[in-house]
């Protein structure tokens, strides 16, 4: 069950694809929704997630409304910039529906790569 915390973008947009992001590091989430709502097309809801069966505390998942693979891979390429900026190693994952993906800062290093992932989670348009 997720709580929204933050409204959609203006004019309560939405988008015909819905990408759930959660990070390694609680702390972490808050600096990574100020980055990705910067970007252009993109929305980001801040949600609070209720634990899972036999844990604790609340978590927390970025709700990604996108419009387009070529968005979302503008998404998944600012990731490793923002996972090497932090000061504790810091892992981004990304799930719709069936198909998950993981970013780390070092496993794109090909900027195709991004494109790659970003056609793993959404259906060519």
């Amino acid at each position: 069950m997720t709580e929204r915390i933050s409204p959609p973008g203006p004019g309560g947009a939405t988008a015909p694809h819905e990408v759930a992001l959660t990070v390694s590091a609680p702390g972490e989430v808050g600096p990574l929704y100020r980055r990705l709502r910067g970007l252009p097309d993109l929305t980001v809801v801040r949600q609070r997630a209720r634990p899972a069966a036999g844990e604790l505390g609340v978590a927390e998942v970025l709700q990604l409304l996108v419009p387009s693979s070529a968005v979302l891979a503008v998404a998944i390429r600012t990731l490793p910039a923002f996972i090497r900026s932090r000061r504790s190693s810091v892992t981004v994952t990304m799930t719709r529906g069936d198909e998950t993906v993981t970013v780390t800062g070092t496993n794109l290093h090909d900027p195709a790569q991004a494109l790659e992932f970003a056609n793993r989670l959404l259906p060519r348009d």
